[in-house]
């Protein structure tokens, strides 16, 4: 009798052993673990994927342990393996990370699965996996042609913002209003076209399988009062007003791509309010979720435009048709990857709020 279940009657070990047999004859990669994250069934598939074989009596070691890296080649922490993060009930579906077989060689292999419950307790963890090397590979060479073309726009345009902004400080110094103003734009304008192919190539990237995230327990607290401290150390300083919970609001995110989404919406939050509006940024824990909202008073969102405002490449009316429609996009890409959503309230002419939604960081409990 495999490990999966023991029962002492005749019709119930039937119907385990059945089971086993067609778990065991899946074309599919798969991986059962217990209530406490601990592997105890792996199927031919899995098996042969991971390079794992079998002991001189012809068994399997179901504990072996999967060695799996980031695509930086840095070691992927036990308690972010894709066991552990379902057993803390994190969403795992489509979870790209690399697998190092014990021969040397190494797999880019996709990670979904799901957890079977008795009342709240987790009973058993069925991951599945399947194997995306040749797939990455050929992601990899639109990359490559995407990042050539990235770097021979982005040279003409950072000569174009150095040169802008220097003539804009030196128009500042003499002087000479009219020429200034005109830097300005120049500048403005520049920095506009760089947003615009940031978010161009990020979303590319997602299209071709490169876009990816390294979720690490961040203090959303801390990381909300960094990006609106680089908006009150700026000209807007006076326009910011931030509430947030009491104490630290762990989550188990990537940083790096939250920060971009609150920068997106607050750039849009300035961008489309009046000169002296304020905006008002918070943050509160509502179950077992942090919500991040931004409140604008600006032209607000026809509501015609708001089943769509999150679509890629829409520019719906008002103030909110700027640039190339992908912003929100991104926003909701990153969110949605998280586990989390974005949602707006708007209304024309009072103004717009912008809600992230981002599940918190459970406990740890176990995983391989």
């Amino acid at each position: 009798m495999t490990p999966l279940a023991r029962q002492e009657d005749p019709s119930q070990r039937l119907l385990v052993s059945s089971l086993e047999a067609i778990l065991e004859n899946l074309t599919e990669a798969v991986t059962v673990a217990d209530g406490m994250g601990r592997v105890i069934l792996r199927n031919r598939a899995a098996r042969e994927m991971l390079g794992i074989a079998p002991r001189d009596d012809g068994s399997v070691e179901p504990g072996f342990q999967v060695i799996l890296r980031y695509p930086d080649g840095s070691a992927v922490p036990r308690d972010e393996y894709p066991i552990a993060r379902a057993l803390r009930g994190e969403p795992v579906h489509g979870l790209e990370l690399f697998v190092e077989r014990p021969g040397g060689s190494t797999l880019v292999v996709q990670f979904s699965g799901s957890v079977l419950r008795d009342g709240d307790s987790p009973t058993l963890i069925v991951m599945t996996y399947r194997d995306v090397t040749e797939a990455r590979r050929a992601a990899e060479q639109k990359h490559d042609y995407l990042r050539a073309t990235s770097h021979d726009l982005r040279n003409p345009l950072s000569t174009l913002l150095a040169q802008a902004q220097v003539l804009e400080m030196e128009t500042r110094r003499k002087g000479l209003r009219d020429e200034n103003k005109a830097a300005q734009l120049i500048l403005k304008s520049g920095r506009r076209m760089d947003a615009m192919l940031n978010d161009f190539i990020e979303s590319m990237k997602f299209d071709v399988g490169l876009w990816s995230m390294r979720p690490r327990a961040t203090d959303l607290s801390k990381l909300l009062l960094e990006v609106a401290g680089r908006y009150r150390s700026s000209a807007d300083c006076e326009r910011v007003s931030l509430h947030l919970t009491s104490g630290e609001c762990w989550a188990m995110v990537d940083p790096h791509q939250v920060e971009r989404c609150l920068e997106n919406i607050l750039s849009n939050a300035f961008q489309h309010s009046p000169p002296e509006s304020r905006v008002e940024v918070s943050l509160d824990v509502i179950g077992g979720f942090a919500e991040i909202a931004v409140k604008d008073r600006g032209t607000g969102i026809d509501p015609k435009h708001l089943p769509r405002i999150f679509d890629r490449f829409y520019r719906g009316g008002s103030g909110h048709s700027r640039g190339l429609g992908l912003g929100l996009y991104i926003v909701k890409l990153i969110t949605e990857a998280h586990g989390g959503n974005v949602s707006v309230v708007s209304e024309p002419g009072k103004g717009s709020t912008f809600i992230l939604t981002l599940p918190l960081r459970q406990a740890s409990q176990a995983g391989s």
